[in-house]
């Protein structure tokens, strides 16, 4: 669906050996802005994807840019504490209103909507968002009236929140990059990145892949797992005015995109049996009968066992960062992770080490020159 209004940049793929300050690995949303934001900083950037820009799940979101995840403060308030759990909430909101700034000066579809996390049948759940949510100082609301074709316990309303066409932005912001496509990365050398037709050598590497390849340094691959998710695109179906989610992992959304509604669910953990397209199917002819199918499609995202989403920093790799998001619904996130490397990283990092215990890196990049390294010892 998004691919039929963007028309994203195309560049080749690498032949030969390139020297750059910083490499970008991964051309999605967090690779692009990583790339984009370090190029207005004035640093000499490489970004290297192995299929075509925003091939993956960024072409395959629906495109919601939210601080709310689900049901997820009372959980880091509980585990957490409120210093954490705020940092959480401010990196959202501080994304959030990042993209509203860009997306002034870029055509993308990008409109103010209140998102909404509804519960069928638990209210107490909601009620306990809500007081998690009053002690981080932020306001969020309840109803129990939603424009949706089944009753609900209830809902955490989250006032202008935003959506927008992904692939328009990425298009505006990957025009002017230095990038190959068709490159994948089959290793890394310290710094140096080998592919099938050149080697990149770079001061400092950016890791924004879907998921972490880097498994020596963080075993991610045990920290993370794989979740699908399905979405219908349907015509002559409701406007619902807004972004709605049900708290459970199996439960639908809704969204309007194009004159059409965006119907998601059917989801599963990748490789175990769950409702996919015929869950949606069912639904869509059961509560929408005179809509019809124009597009569908499928996404994956990485799902931390803590459920907090992470931008990882290898602690045996410290000229490498790693910029994935993990967790769905994640379209802050990639701008907050995206905006690391070129703003204020000594901070940023110091505030993401503070939430997840870790050693961080000493590093400063400096606009128009190398990034350095001041002593050693960092992720949908």
């Amino acid at each position: 669906m998004w691919r039929d209004t963007a028309a994203m940049p195309e560049y080749g793929r690498l032949e030969g050996d390139v020297r750059t300050d910083v490499l970008v690995i991964g051309g999605g949303m967090a690779g692009i802005l990583c790339a984009h934001f370090l190029r207005q900083a004035g640093v000499d950037c490489v970004l290297a994807e192995a299929d075509r820009l925003c091939a993956g799940t960024t072409g395959n979101t629906t495109a919601k840019i939210t601080s709310q995840h689900g049901l997820v403060y009372d959980g880091l308030l509980r585990r957490f504490g409120a210093e954490k759990a705020g940092m959480y909430l401010h990196a959202n909101e501080a994304a959030l209103a990042r993209y509203r700034g860009m997306c002034r000066e870029i055509d993308c579809g990008f409109e103010e909507k209140d998102a909404f996390v509804y519960s069928l049948d638990d209210r107490g759940k909601l009620e306990k968002e809500l007081a998690a949510l009053e002690k981080l100082g932020f306001h969020a609301g309840f109803t129990d009236k939603l424009p949706l074709p089944f009753p609900v316990a209830g809902a955490v309303r989250f006032e202008r929140q935003a959506q927008f066409d992904p692939l328009r932005f990425a298009a505006a912001a990957a025009r002017g990059l230095r990038a190959y496509e068709h490159t994948p990365v089959r290793r890394l050398e310290g710094t140096s990145a080998v592919t099938d037709r050149g080697t990149i050598r770079a001061e400092k590497v950016i890791v924004a892949t879907h998921f972490p390849f880097l498994n020596r340094h963080g075993s991610y691959f045990l920290k993370m797992y794989q979740h699908r998710s399905y979405v219908l695109a349907l015509e002559n179906a409701a406007n619902v005015g807004g972004m709605y989610v049900d708290e459970a992992a199996e439960g639908l959304s809704f969204r309007n995109a194009q004159g059409m509604l965006l119907l998601g669910g059917g989801s599963h953990r990748t490789g175990k049996q769950g409702g996919g397209w015929r869950e949606l199917e069912a639904f869509a002819k059961r509560h929408y009968p005179r809509a019809h199918i124009r597009y569908r499609w499928a996404a994956q995202d990485c799902m931390t066992l803590d459920g907090v989403r992470v931008f990882p920093l290898p602690q045996h790799a410290a000229p490498a960062a790693c910029a994935e998001r993990a967790g769905g619904r994640g379209k802050p996130a990639h701008a907050h992770g995206a905006a690391l490397p070129a703003h204020g990283l000594r901070a940023e990092m110091e505030r993401a080490g503070a939430f997840v215990g870790l050693p961080l890196p000493r590093l400063t990049l400096h606009a128009g020159g190398r990034p350095h390294r001041k002593s050693r010892d960092a992720g949908p």
